[in-house]
């Protein structure tokens, strides 16, 4: 079975196993591999099992799906290989390495990415709905009363122009 050891910025981490099936990876719950971050899409990638092998799927994300500091969008993973989901690195563990690799497989498996999970300088957030909201925003109550005030103004108008003369 693999496994992907998570680093998330905040400096925590997770090993999620991988099932031999496709892994959906993104910011919204809905993902069997949640990472909440800002930096992460909300269906950012995916993880897929075929032919012996695991591959990684961007699925058109804001931020880029990375292998190994390269952007990618899809590659076959292999043991030991850093997969960058926007700016949460993590780390590609697979128990099925050649034996050749196998002495060295812990100290992989210890080994954090070769840089911390930061945000990038450019990025933007292109959710739909912001993460917090701090400030009130009162632009869907001066719409809704433009547009009262014009329902209002089209009645009175149209009551003038129907009323028989006196």
């Amino acid at each position: 079975m693999a496994k992907l050891k998570i680093f998330f910025p905040d400096g925590s981490e997770i090993t999620h196993d991988l099932p031999e099936e496709t892994t959906s990876v993104g910011r919204i719950a809905e993902n069997q591999l949640h990472i909440p971050d800002d930096s992460a899409s909300s269906r950012h990638a995916e993880i897929l099992f075929e032919n012996a092998n695991f591959y990684v799927r961007d699925l058109d994300s804001t931020n880029g799906t990375f292998i190994n500091g390269s952007k990618t969008e899809s590659a076959v993973l292999k043991h030991g290989d850093e997969v960058r989901f926007g700016s949460v690195a993590c780390l590609f563990i697979s128990e099925n390495a050649d034996s050749a690799v196998a002495p060295e497989a812990a100290a992989i498996e210890e080994q954090q990415p070769s840089s911390k999970s930061v945000r990038p300088e450019n990025f933007t957030s292109c959710s739909p709905t912001p993460r917090n909201k701090n400030s009130k925003d009162f632009s869907p109550l001066i719409v809704a009363s433009a547009a009262l005030i014009g329902i209002a103004a089209t009645a009175a108008a149209l009551y003038f122009i129907f009323q028989p003369p006196v």
